[in-house]
């Protein structure tokens, strides 16, 4: 089932969970320039595990500026002072778009170049006031754009987007909502217009779908979102009919194949979102009123993408983490949403330094794992510390929860299960080169502890995660692909023209060693359970042997090298099928050494961790030049029976337990 914290993308950009950080003005900005704070590198950072993070509404020109100490995005300064805040926030692993608010008519002279009059697209004064440096006065009479003016504003919207992305934003958001700009031109009761962007609907909504074009021309469809909110009746905002209007515009974004559609609640009786979402085939962003219990169930069936969370994420920085772990939320400060200090702002505690590890605690079934709170690490010299986003499922897990290899492995209790993964750099010890925070990157450790939010890993096992793999699909690489190479070809030293049999070949290591083995010229035997005949074979098995219904001693034979995955009787029945030169290699059964029958050749193999090797076969995948099948994707609370049902068979592939 989807939750909040499986990842998801939106366009190009990948979330590593589905809470998303609203996009709410906090008026911290240098009134004078519009240049952003120093501190709104501390608070968008403190906020980066967010799967994505919405910034406070930015103008793109200073005739969109509408309030006090709001930040723009049209100067040299105030790109220099964003591209802070993006570094920050990429730095901790995060994502962040820079959302494009232009106010219209809800501005005020004292805010404005020369203390001109705000703009619209008709000249209506809205009701209510304004909060000006002096005080709350009265919205005042805009002054209604020219025809050709549109168009300069048009591209106003266009150069802000440019500059968003010289400042490193993943992607803008147009705010056509609150009573702004955008919805003015929308909506009925404040465009009165009698030109192209005037009269009918589709003459009202030019506006809108014009600057949507302009966005995406400079950073691409799948880097553009947009917000609306109908109904809000926000800012004096209103239409005769906004079910039509709503339903028009958002068919019209089709052509545009925008990134995301972000709809914020309202107190209408009409259900926007059921509406919505289905005519609109990007990711739905959905916002209002959310709980964490509402949000996962909304995306749970199917109703969302992704769940937009305003004063929760202002008053918790870390709000994924205490969603995750069930923690009680802080409380906002209403009082000083707005004020010029960094109290209500960047100071809001986030949870103890802690991290989150699945450890076993005494050896037994799948009871004996259990989610526990650890001190996080600290990255010591030469290690990297990574945030893992996912972890690869191992025999060896439940061999270790059983306790079958207690005597080979022999661990103080509790401890932290897991060989190998995929994350992000967070941070690094003293002497690493080569590694920044925000990096994506792939291990197979050597060791445990992989089943744990944050982990120190010596940076010589780290690899770059290559372009185009996600991370479940990096986490199922290492171990596995690792083991079928040095297996086979290091300590089985397998040759041309030999035969090899793969015992549970369907499995994450069986299924590299079929491709390896019939890359370097051998025949590949392979047992695995009969319904997963055809897939081996696509790898590239000349037989493939259903071991539940046909003993593979009694079918084969003249073997030259076995890989045994499995132990056991397996192992037991393997030796008589040996040709005169064949050996076994088992990664199964540590104990074979005092197995091995007079004149037969067999020893116990354990992956070593190579980066080099790893980021070669990832780079294969990547490429395509070779599969790799994933049989389950697991959240961490579903860890240990994921493990379980790895003991006992699953589907073909790998299984990757998602932390984040």
């Amino acid at each position: 089932m989807t939750s909040l914290f499986t990842p998801t993308r939106i366009g190009r950009t990948s979330l590593s969970n589905r809470l998303v950080m609203a996009p709410m003005t906090r008026s911290r900005a240098d009134d004078a320039t519009g240049v952003p704070s120093p501190l709104a590198a501390t608070y968008y950072a403190q906020r980066a595990s967010a799967g994505l993070i919405l910034t406070e509404g930015t103008f793109p020109s200073a005739m969109g500026k509408g309030y006090v100490s709001t930040p723009g995005i049209h100067s040299d300064a105030q790109v220099s002072a964003w591209k802070q805040v993006t570094d920050a926030v990429h730095a901790r692993g995060g994502r962040i778009f820079l959302q494009l608010m232009h106010t219209g008519r809800i501005s005020h002279p004292s805010m404005l170049p020369g203390q001109v009059l705000p703009v619209a697209p008709s000249a209506i004064q809205p009701k209510g006031q304004s909060y000006t440096a002096t005080g709350l006065q009265d919205f005042v009479t805009p002054r209604a754009l020219e025809t050709d003016e549109v168009a300069a504003t048009v591209r106003d919207f266009g150069l802000a987007t440019r500059r968003a992305l010289e400042a490193g934003f993943d992607g803008v958001e147009l705010h056509a909502a609150s009573g702004y700009l955008p919805e003015q031109f929308l909506s009925s009761n404040t465009n009165q217009r009698s030109d192209a962007y005037g009269g009918s609907l589709p003459n009202r909504a030019r506006f809108i779908l014009e600057v949507l074009a302009a966005m995406v021309q400079e950073a691409g469809s799948d880097r553009v979102g947009i917000k609306i909110s109908p109904e809000m009746g926000f800012n004096d905002i209103h239409d005769a009919d906004p079910v039509q209007t709503y339903t028009y515009l958002v068919e019209q974004l089709a052509p545009l194949q925008l990134a995301y559609l972000h709809v914020a609640g309202s107190k209408s009786a009409v259900d926007y979102h059921a509406l919505l979402r289905p005519l609109f085939s990007g990711a739905y962003l959905l916002g209002g009123g959310l709980t964490r219990d509402s949000a996962a169930q909304r995306i749970a069936l199917g109703q969302a993408d992704a769940a937009v969370f305003g004063s929760a994420f202002l008053a918790n920085p870390d709000l994924p983490l205490r969603f995750l772990r069930g923690a009680a939320l802080n409380t906002p400060k209403p009082a000083l949403f707005y004020a010029p200090v960094a109290e209500g702002y960047a100071d809001y505690p986030a949870l103890p330094e802690s991290t989150v590890a699945l450890r076993i605690h005494c050896y037994g079934g799948a009871e004996m794992l259990q989610q526990d709170d650890v001190l996080a690490p600290t990255p010591a010299a030469g290690e990297v510390l990574v945030q893992v986003h996912a972890a690869g499922v191992n025999g060896l897990d439940w061999k270790i929860r059983d306790g079958l290899v207690r005597d080979v492995f022999q661990l103080p209790l509790p401890a932290t299960l897991g060989l190998e993964l995929a994350g992000v750099v967070l941070g690094v010890g003293p002497g690493v080169q080569g590694f920044v925070p925000g990096q994506r990157v792939m291990a197979a450790l050597g060791g445990l502890g992989a089943y744990a939010d944050q982990i120190a890993v010596a940076a010589d096992k780290l690899a770059t995660i290559p372009e185009g793999l996600d991370d479940v699909t990096a986490a199922a690489i290492p171990v596995a692909a690792l083991t079928a190479w040095q297996a086979l070809m290091e300590a089985g030293k397998l040759q041309a023209g030999e035969t090899v049999l793969v015992h549970g070949a369907a499995g994450g290591v069986g299924s590299f060693a079929v491709q390896f083995a019939k890359r370097s010229g051998a025949r590949v035997v392979a047992t695995a359970r009969g319904v997963n005949a055809d897939y081996l074979r696509r790898l590239g098995a000349d037989e493939v042997i259903d071991y539940q219904s046909t003993p593979f001693y009694e079918v084969t034979g003249n073997i030259d090298l076995v890989l045994d995955l499995v132990g056991g009787a397996t192992l037991a029945r393997s030796w008589e099928l040996l040709s005169a030169k064949g050996r076994i290699i088992s990664t199964a059964a540590p104990e074979i050494a005092g197995l091995v029958p007079a004149g037969k050749q067999g020893a116990w193999f354990a992956m070593r961790a190579d980066a080099q090797q790893l980021a070669d076969i990832a780079a294969q995948v990547a490429a395509g030049s070779l599969q790799l099948a994933l049989a389950e994707v697991a959240t961490l609370d579903q860890a240990a029976a994921a493990v379980e049902r790895n003991k006992t068979g699953h589907a073909a592939g790998k299984t990757v337990i998602r932390l984040r």
